[in-house]
């Protein structure tokens, strides 16, 4: 008489492959997601970073925004700080009930809508900026800001 013959299927290996290989997938999945939802923010312009009054220093910058429909708002100027950009800008400028969303990190972050007014995408309108009349050449979130520039936030269509 030889072995008897197991209930497992001999090639398929342990039981636990299965469940732990659909654990790792449900895992990367949720990860994938959360990163996702870390680029995609919408934050509220009231933040907890440091500001200082244009009082407390002669150094400071300033924000104007035009929406593109006969809207143009210029802020009260902000005391610039070293390594300010004009997401730090835009951010911090007060602003009621305002919202900045952006895309993506670093270099590769954009905006994607302020003060409710969204990009259009290709062929329609969308957020640029400049500082003192000149187009950015880089993300806002990198662009470094000097004392005394002036962004300009446009919502227009692409020239």
């Amino acid at each position: 008489m030889g072995k008897s013959a197991s209930p497992a299927c001999s090639t398929c290996g342990p039981w636990w492959r299965l469940p732990l290989l659909l654990a790792i997938v449900l895992a990367a999945i949720l990860l994938s997601r959360s990163r996702w939802l870390r680029e995609t923010t919408t934050e509220p312009t009231r933040d907890s970073a440091p500001r200082t009054s244009p009082a407390e220093t002669d150094e400071q910058v300033t924000l104007t925004i035009d929406f593109g429909d006969g809207r143009r708002q210029k802020y009260e100027p902000i005391a610039w700080r070293e390594g300010m950009t004009v997401h730090d800008l835009t951010r911090e400028t007060p602003r009621a009930d305002a919202q900045l969303a952006t895309r993506g990190t670093g270099e590769s972050a954009f905006l994607t809508n302020l003060d409710g007014v969204a990009n259009e995408g290709g062929g329609g309108r969308n957020w640029t900026y400049t500082v003192n009349g000149r187009l950015g050449d880089r993300s806002f979130a990198v662009y470094e800001l000097r004392p005394e520039d002036e962004v300009l936030w446009s919502y227009a269509a692409q020239q």
